[in-house]
């Protein structure tokens, strides 16, 4: 059996401080429709007589927004979400998978950071539970179910924070590879050990 990771400082007091690399949100919103139909564009034809079997959402991009007046410290962001589905279709006996898409336009109320010389960006997730759907036509798809989105402005940053130093790890088999007899992680001559 395997021993928990321990932490290769003192529980008492710290180590040092380090850096870490993190993108900030600095506002968000989440939305649920709940039985909700989309109409899908594909990029591809379907065949004639496919059968529909299922489909998921692959990827999910806000974009052309712009930002508006701003009231009670939240701007207006407006802009275009496309969100690209893979659909799943039954061609006489074969399954093929075609990439669909839906633009829709969206409003909503966020705070947008000011100042500072990195840039912000707006992201958005998008997941659905799909319980079905049918092909409307050579370049057209229908599918059914409960659609979330969040939409975030985030920041890539750099964050101090203190630190107990790096996660020792202990051998899972008891045994040690030879050519490791050295920290994993790398140092600088100035990390506290």
């Amino acid at each position: 059996m395997a021993k928990k990771a321990g932490c290769g400082g003192s529980f008492d007091g710290l180590c040092c401080r380090m850096v870490i690399e993190a993108k900030r949100v600095f506002d968000g919103c989440a939305s649920t429709d709940n039985n909700v139909t989309l109409n899908l564009v594909t990029e591809e034809a379907i065949p004639v007589g496919a059968d529909f079997v299922s489909a998921r959402v692959s990827s999910s991009e806000f974009s052309s927004y712009s930002i508006g007046e701003s009231d009670n410290g939240c701007d207006t962001v407006m802009g275009e979400i496309v969100t690209t589905f893979a659909v799943t279709y039954n061609d006489a006996g074969v399954l093929r998978t075609v990439a669909a898409v839906l633009r829709e336009q969206v409003t909503v109320r966020l705070k947008i950071p000011s100042g500072g010389f990195i840039p912000y960006s707006i992201e958005v997730q998008t997941a659905m539970n799909i319980g079905g759907g049918a092909i409307l036509g050579t370049n057209a798809v229908s599918v059914s179910g409960c659609k979330v989105r969040i939409i975030k402005v985030t920041a890539p940053v750099d964050i101090l924070i203190p630190t107990y130093g790096y996660c020792k790890y202990p051998p899972c088999t008891g045994g040690v590879c030879p050519g490791v007899v050295g920290d994993i992680f790398p140092q600088l001559d100035s990390d506290d050990a």
